[in-house]
């Protein structure tokens, strides 16, 4: 990672709060039971279309991973914090995780059922985000399934602390449901649904279910 980039800040930053942010999502999707609906229905339709390999994308703890290991897929995790990839091997230690960026995904093209991304690409500045969408969709297999979660808004900041005052540097980018959209689409992929999230949801955001057509 080159000094000073924003992955090396995203890096570092998850690195110092890795234990407390394991903590505070341990209970997954538990008090989330829309999306946790939403994300079985990716998982069931990844199995329904004859299964394969999975890749969750910005893994973190492996809380997730985990879940749709539950659920009948063949999943790894990738991540850019070695801290919170050491917390996933100890907390899975049937599931594979490797340290990487979304923006060069270590998998062959087409090598993957299925692509999970779960409130990640707030991290990516806008000049990364095309490439980033781009790798996700890269490494879809034609016919297979992306499940994308985020934060949704018109804000952009720099983090500069969290989880109990720790200091992080994190970019912190709320954008509009329609682009993300528009990337997906621009990536070769077909926008089943983009199911926003109410102010009133305790996670504020949305989820688009897309494909690569065959």
């Amino acid at each position: 990672m080159k000094p000073g980039s924003w992955i090396a800040d995203a890096s570092d930053s998850y690195d110092r709060v890795a234990d407390r942010y394991a903590d505070l999502v341990r209970t997954g999707l538990e008090a989330l039971p829309l999306e946790k609906r939403l994300v079985d229905h990716f998982a069931q339709g990844v199995v329904e279309a004859g299964g394969g390999p999975v890749l969750d994308v910005g893994c973190g703890p492996g809380w997730l991973t985990r879940h749709l290991a539950s659920r009948g897929l063949a999943v790894s995790g990738i991540d850019i914090s070695t801290a919170m990839l050491r917390l996933a091997r100890t907390n899975n230690p049937g599931l594979g995780f490797a340290a990487a960026s979304l923006t060069q995904i270590p998998v062959a093209d087409g090598a993957t059922a299925g692509v999970f991304c779960w409130y990640v690409l707030h991290h990516v500045p806008d000049e990364d985000l095309d490439t980033a969408i781009r790798e996700l969709s890269r490494v879809i297999v034609p016919g297979g399934s992306l499940m994308l979660g985020g934060h949704v808004g018109d804000s952009t900041y720099v983090k500069t602390e969290g989880y109990g005052g720790l200091p992080m540097r994190v970019l912190f980018a709320r954008r509009s449901p329609e682009t993300y959209a528009h990337l997906l689409r621009g990536a070769g992929l077909v926008v089943d649904a983009t199911i926003a999230l109410g102010p009133d949801h305790p996670a504020s955001g949305a989820i688009w279910l897309a494909h690569k057509p065959v």
